[in-house]
């Protein structure tokens, strides 16, 4: 498995990339060959936070986790635990496809295989779009109080969402 190390804000010390090499490095019986993961390190603010987002790319997988925490060596027990989750999910999806196969007995994190229940669509909305520019879509969202809204561009045609970021900023998705 390829693995790159991306350091941002933060010097990793040579102890903590092997372990991340070692660890990240288990996750290639899930995803076969000609896999590849992304660790990004970063320090962030003046508290001295530290933030790992680790991401696992195979053949038809994809698979992020990102966590924040005042330790860089808690942070990859946690990334890590959250991307077995994920791979067991979707190995529990996925039972028919062969696409991932998971041994109990590799497990890091787990002693058996959870069993996974499918999500449901528990809801269905149909509502006809209207053509806004960005800002008017600002303002719906915020009357509505939404966290995201879907709008047809002014201008283009094009359907966007309008989302509210964690920061209180907003963010557009465009379409093609």
């Amino acid at each position: 498995m390829k693995i790159e190390i991306v350091q941002r804000n933060y010097a990793a010390k040579e102890k903590l990339t092997d372990l991340i090499d070692k660890k990240v490095q288990k996750f290639e019986k899930y995803l076969g060959d000609g896999a590849s993961a992304k660790v990004v390190l970063s320090k962030t603010g003046a508290l001295e936070r530290y933030k790992m987002e680790v991401s696992l790319k195979g053949k038809n997988t994809f698979v992020r986790s990102e966590v924040q925490s005042d330790n860089m060596y808690a942070n990859l027990d946690l990334c890590l635990s959250k991307l077995e989750r994920q791979v067991v999910r979707i190995a529990g999806k996925n039972k028919d496809s062969n696409k991932i196969a998971v041994d109990p007995a590799t497990l890091l994190f787990f002693d058996e295989i959870p069993e996974v229940e499918p999500a449901k669509i528990v809801k269905h909305k149909e509502f006809e779009l209207d053509r806004i520019s960005d800002e008017q879509a600002v303002e719906q969202i915020e009357l509505l109080d939404n966290s995201f809204y879907i709008y047809k561009d002014m201008e283009t045609g094009n359907v966007n969402v309008l989302y509210r970021r964690a920061d209180g900023d907003y963010g557009v998705i465009k379409t093609k």
